[in-house]
């Protein structure tokens, strides 16, 4: 009896180990796949965007916060008016920016709205110059620049719903 069981832990063992090794394969190719692509949309992001837009914004934050804006898209030859809306947490203060974005991975008009999340930092006193970059669902990522006036400290995460103008 202790040899049938002797010999049932070993089996068990070395399943659980191959089982194991095979799941850190798993992992490790899907990580490597996944440096891959990560890698990949770097260097797509260093030549020339898939659009670009102009855009005017006004942020409240202390602690939790708000912003505000109104933009227009420049896409395949075509002129998009758009609003936004955001949410940020972290940070103190008021700021009214201005500014210009490159748009990558924009294949269709239909996956410019939508909510697109970042992380941010910086501060601001009087003016400003300062960039943030956002991605949504569908894979756009908005890479921004801003030139601003106001009064704030920003460490937080940021999401911003985008609409389309009718």
């Amino acid at each position: 009896m202790r040899k049938k069981s002797l010999v049932t832990g070993i089996v068990i063992a070395t399943l659980a180990a191959a089982f194991t090794q095979g799941s850190l394969a798993q992992n490790t190719a899907a990580q490597a796949q996944a440096d891959a692509k990560q890698m990949a949309r770097q260097k797509a992001m260093n030549g020339p965007p898939d659009a670009t837009a102009d855009f005017e914004a006004k942020q409240l934050r202390l602690i939790f916060g708000g912003a505000e804006g109104k933009g227009v898209l420049h896409f395949k030859g075509k002129d998009y008016p758009f609003t936004m809306s955001g949410v940020t947490v972290g940070g103190v203060g008021y700021t009214e920016a201005h500014g210009t974005a490159n748009i990558f991975f924009l294949k269709k008009i239909e996956d410019f709205p939508g909510t697109y999340n970042g992380i941010g930092a910086g501060a601001a006193v009087g003016a400003s110059t300062g960039g943030s970059s956002f991605s949504n669902m569908k894979d756009v990522v908005i890479v921004t620049k801003s030139k601003g006036e106001g009064l704030a400290l920003n460490l937080g995460v940021s999401s911003v719903s985008i609409k389309l103008v009718k």
